[in-house]
């Protein structure tokens, strides 16, 4: 894994992320809230976790370990994870545009939310964000599937199609 493959990777996941925000919003807030018993209980709870999620990320690679999730970015309805999610996109854009590939080989040591110690590559923990998105849309999708509504497209060849 090198940087322009990180580069890559994360528009990939922001374009991806995106397109599931706008397929939410056309749902009812019942339906955004309603638990399935899957995942983090909802659409709505589910999308906080992964905001929440590349949040502790980003703030594990820049040397940080939060015990909790951040007390600057709301999650009280659709819009304010948006518009909390375009910080961190912000920030993770600029913060991998400082990388170079030696960085991504390097260990990152780093501690879990109950203060655990592990140490990885920087490059696999990037990837492992990234996954970790895929995973939850993959759900959301499905949540969305359950309810009678198409869902969108976000695997990662329909951004290739658009992209290259």
């Amino acid at each position: 894994m090198n940087t322009t493959d990180i580069n890559k990777l994360y528009e990939y996941t922001i374009w991806a992320n995106h397109l599931t925000l706008d397929a939410v919003e056309k749902l009812s807030i019942e339906e955004q809230t309603r638990d399935v018993g899957i995942s983090y209980q909802s659409i709505f709870g589910t999308l906080v976790h992964m905001m929440w999620a590349e949040w502790v990320w980003l703030a594990r690679w820049k040397g940080e370990n939060p015990a909790g999730p951040p007390n600057n970015i709301a999650a009280s309805d659709l819009n304010a994870i948006r518009t909390g999610w375009q910080k961190i996109e912000a920030e993770r854009t600029a913060f991998i545009a400082g990388l170079t590939d030696e960085t991504l080989q390097a260990d990152l040591h780093y501690a879990d939310t109950k203060g655990n110690p592990y140490s990885l590559p920087l490059g696999l923990l990037i990837q492992h964000c990234a996954n970790h998105a895929t995973l939850h849309r993959g759900q959301i999708v499905g949540m969305i599937r359950q309810l009678g509504v198409a869902p969108p497209a976000t695997d990662l060849i329909f951004y290739l199609y658009q992209s290259v």
